[in-house]
Formats: structure tokens, sequence, C-alpha cells
């Protein structure tokens, strides 16, 4: 621990606790996804805990929040039938858990006062680059098969709206983690050469 670490505030002790948490929950998902096979047994084994676990600017926090609580509770919760025998489902909890796993690490790492190993930096933010691409895809399958079994016009109408905003959505959130990445690993290597 480093010897300027300021006190553990009742604060940091909070997200210190809430972060390891998640580590640990992201975790277990994404070592179930990698174990299990069957779509369904994915499904039926970890839907229920997708729904009971979901540091950035306000804005692209809420974006990623809400647009995981639309996935979760009104596509994967709400159309079981669809999400439950398809691939896209097992796909996007892998990227989702491979993701929150490595982010809640870190920032736990962080919290905790210790240096954060480089190669925990690296995946943190670089991930995003095959991760993203997975999860969204995944994300839009569903969402489309959804909007395709519904016979509800105005929930139709509500899907096709959320997928419009992936397209602008889906670059910005690409171009804030290209962004925090540089800088993150810029002042890594100015650090290191300190």
């Amino acid at each position: 621990m480093s010897s300027t670490q300021e006190p553990l505030s009742l604060k940091r002790a909070y997200l210190l606790f809430y972060n390891a948490v998640s580590t640990i929950l992201w975790l277990r998902i994404l070592l179930c996804v990698l174990v299990l096979q069957d779509p369904a047994s994915i499904y039926s084994t970890l839907e229920p805990w997708t729904r009971g676990i979901t540091r950035s600017p306000v804005f692209t926090t809420f974006t990623q929040v809400f647009g995981r609580s639309v996935q979760v509770w009104a596509i994967n919760y709400a159309f079981p039938a669809v999400t439950a025998p398809s691939p896209a489902y097992g796909a996007m909890l892998l990227a989702w858990s491979a993701a929150d796993t490595v982010r809640y690490l870190y920032f736990t790492v962080l919290l905790s006062g210790m240096t954060v190993p480089a190669a925990l930096k690296w995946f943190r933010y670089s991930l995003f680059f095959v991760l993203y691409p997975i999860g969204i895809t995944s994300e839009c399958w569903l969402m489309y098969h959804a909007a395709v079994d519904t016979t509800s016009l105005i929930v139709k109408g509500i899907f096709w709206f959320f997928l419009v905003l992936y397209l602008p959505g889906t670059p910005m959130m690409y171009k804030y983690m290209v962004k925090q990445r540089r800088k993150t690993l810029a002042r890594g290597v100015v650090n290191s050469s300190s």
C-alpha cells in the first residue's frame, strides 16, 4: 500500500466493497458462460442473475445502464422463447461479463490503494475493441427478434426505436472509450518514465 494513501473513508469503503462484489458476481457469470455450452442452459442459469446486477460521466453511465435494463427486462426476461435458444444471449453475456469483471476488478484495485498492474489497465481500456461489437451485435439481434416476435404494435415500435438509437449510441460509446484509453494509457507511459 502506498504511503501517501488517504485513510479509508466511508465513501471509499463503500465503493471498494461495491466494486469487489461486482467483480465476483460478473466473474461468476463469465465462468458460467464459458462452461455452459447449451444456449438454453445459459439462459435458465444466468437470466435471473443478470436481472440482479446491473465511475464515468453521468450520461455515459445512464446510457449503458438504461440500455442494459431495457435489454435485461424488456427483451431477455419478457421474451424467453426468443432469447433462451439463441447463441446471441451467451455471446452477449460473455461480452458483458468479461468487460465488467475486468472493469470492477480495475476499480477495486484502484480504490484499495494498490498500484494497478499494467496488464489490468491495458485490458480495462482495450477489451472494448472486441467486446463492444460482440455485445452490441448480440443485443441488436435479440431485440430485433423480439420486435419480430411481439404482436403488440406499441412494443414493436418501442423496440424499433431502441434499435435505431444504436446507430448514434454505438459510435458515441466507442469514441468515449477510445478517448479514455488514449488518456489513461498515455498517462501510464508518462508515469513509468518518471
